[in-house]
């Protein structure tokens, strides 16, 4: 089985992708005390009539050792940047060249908690969505799409096009992103790569730079908290 997320790793990312009606097969190591979380998956396995597959050992697990259930799955629709347009009433995130496989799938799953419905990734130089992305993001990119973009620059423009704001994120920018007006706004908001951020180029592109107001002595944070703490921010003051 080849394709995007067709090996889901972990018990809230594979009971995510039973309630989003992908799943084929799920399989698991026999237990002898399972937990509430466990029987939930196999009830919603067998009441999906997804085909469910038992392994009596670790020694006999195909799976990576660190999960003991995974589920088997049609792979996850994407988009390309010139789908964007389908989009216009939803806000996105987008990832400028992040490399941590663990950065992507915090974001996402930070995504799918504070209603980014769309998340955007840079089809070359960026880490790959991969079977522990989904695992660490456990669930969450489920329930958000996925869009993949050749140029950030064209993808700029695409967004004035469609009339979504696009916000970047960085330590010195001119607002604090909790004093941003959106009113009823569509917005995107821009995160760069854990070495460089977002560069000056691409930042005076944007509609407006945005920071974190935090302690000073801190001297900035990883981006995948930045990413989090700037969705909530946005995601409560509507």
């Amino acid at each position: 089985m080849t394709g995007l997320g067709t090996i889901i790793e972990g018990k809230n990312a594979v009971l995510s992708v039973l309630d989003s009606g992908r799943a084929t097969k799920v399989s698991y190591i026999l237990q002898e005390n399972k937990s509430e979380n466990f029987d939930a998956i196999l009830n919603l396995a067998k009441k999906n009539k997804v085909e469910i597959a038992v392994v009596n050992s670790k020694e006999q697990w195909p799976y990576h050792p660190r999960h003991s259930i995974v589920a088997l799955c049609k792979p996850k629709k994407t988009y390309k940047e010139k789908d964007l347009e389908k989009f216009k009433h939803k806000n996105f995130i987008v990832c400028d060249h992040i490399q941590d496989t663990n950065n992507i799938g915090a974001i996402a799953r930070s995504a799918a908690a504070f209603n980014f419905e769309v998340i955007a990734i840079p089809l070359k130089r960026s880490v790959k969505i991969t079977e522990r992305t989904f695992s660490i993001a456990s669930g969450g990119l489920e329930k958000v799409e996925i869009i993949f973009y050749n140029s950030i620059f064209s993808l700029i423009k695409k967004f004035n096009s469609i009339d979504v704001w696009t916000i970047g994120l960085d330590m010195n920018g001119e607002i604090e992103i909790d004093n941003i007006d959106l009113k009823s706004q569509k917005y995107a908001l821009f995160v760069g790569s854990e070495e460089n951020g977002l560069s000056k180029e691409i930042q005076k592109k944007l509609d407006l730079i945005s920071r974190i107001n935090m302690n000073n002595d801190v001297e900035s944070l990883n981006v995948s908290v930045s990413a989090a703490v700037a969705m909530h921010q946005l995601f409560i003051k509507k």
